[in-house]
């Protein structure tokens, strides 16, 4: 039994216009391997594997992309006869999208690989970025953050000594890197200490005034010595761009990062993680210098009552985690 010619429409690939045309196949051997195309007064040969076959999207038709350019719509379907390559394979997909439990199944899917990027893979890739951001750029970076906070605060109104004196607090520290710090007006910030890329510690008069002992501020100068000695700021600055850093790990481009970076770093809110890490580094400096690290208990529940009455704005005493999980820490490590 003969085929019936199939009517198809043809792009010559010369020009846009389509040409109503008829395919017929081809057989050699009792198989078919080919077909005619046939419009005008022309008749065309083609292979079966001369074509690319692209599936119906929406409304489009079936279609082939020829080798030469040229283009066949099947606008009654494809014909039985001619074998597509991956043909079954788009009708199954084509199956699976006009059913709605794939619909949901796919969208369910996709929801977890979106959740699982934000929440581990972008995390991760932020922390290889940080550990990993050349030195020079690591200082380039903070110094353009320095120079946001230097805006947004004023100058320190203590006195030299005593400002001087702060200076010689950190100075007990195992300075590993070794910060410059930066006694200033608390500004936009209030009460605030910031760990800064450049090495740099800038703690606020504010803060200093709320303490009522030197070794309260030790334990705050080691707790932000920790978020240096881990890169913390970095590391979130990072993070807080999303899906960026999955392009720089894939192409190793950080011109854009790099534009986004001092920004995010004076506004960095650190992980849970990233705060009893750093934490923990306090109380060890503590400890190595024989002072209680009590001391930061202590000031964490000067913290905890300067905000329940309103007052107060300090990166150390953010919401992830929780004041008391921290101070218990300090209890625990002590």
């Amino acid at each position: 039994m003969m085929a019936t010619p199939i009517k198809v429409r043809y792009f010559d690939g010369k020009i846009s216009t389509a040409h109503t045309a008829e395919i017929m196949p081809l057989s050699h051997q009792g198989k078919t391997d080919g077909f005619t195309v046939s419009y005008g007064g022309h008749e065309l040969r083609y292979c079966s594997d001369d074509g690319e076959y692209l599936p119906a999207v929406g409304g489009s038709p079936h279609a082939l992309m020829m080798k030469d350019g040229s283009r066949i719509e099947f606008v009654h379907g494809v014909p039985e006869w001619l074998t597509l390559e991956k043909q079954s394979l788009f009708a199954k997909i084509a199956h699976m999208e006009s059913r709605w439990v794939w619909i949901g199944t796919s969208v369910v899917i996709m929801c977890v690989l979106v959740f699982g990027m934000f929440k581990f893979a972008i995390p991760l890739a932020a922390h290889h970025i940080a550990q990993r951001v050349p030195a020079d750029i690591m200082m380039a970076v903070g110094d353009q953050a320095e120079s946001y906070v230097m805006d947004m605060t004023t100058p320190s109104t203590l006195p030299k000594s005593r400002q001087d004196d702060i200076v010689a607090l950190y100075d007990k520290l195992d300075g590993n890197p070794k910060a410059k710090i930066i006694v200033r007006g608390g500004g936009d910030v209030g009460a605030n200490a910031l760990a800064i890329p450049n090495n740099t510690i800038i703690i606020t008069d504010e803060l200093i005034h709320l303490t009522d002992d030197d070794n309260q501020i030790l334990a705050v100068l080691a707790h932000e010595q920790g978020h240096l000695v881990h890169h913390h700021s970095l590391e979130q600055a990072i993070n807080s761009l999303g899906i960026s850093v999955l392009i720089v790990v894939i192409t190793g481009d950080t011109s854009d990062m790099l534009l986004t970076l001092p920004a995010l770093l004076t506004t960095a809110d650190y992980s849970q993680k990233a705060e009893l890490q750093a934490d923990r580094f306090a109380i060890n400096e503590l400890k190595r210098l024989n002072v209680s690290a009590i001391h930061l208990a202590d000031f964490f529940e000067k913290m905890k009552q300067e905000q329940g009455n309103g007052h107060g704005h300090w990166s150390l005493l953010s919401t992830h985690p929780k004041t008391d999980k921290r101070i218990e820490q300090v209890y625990q490590y002590q």
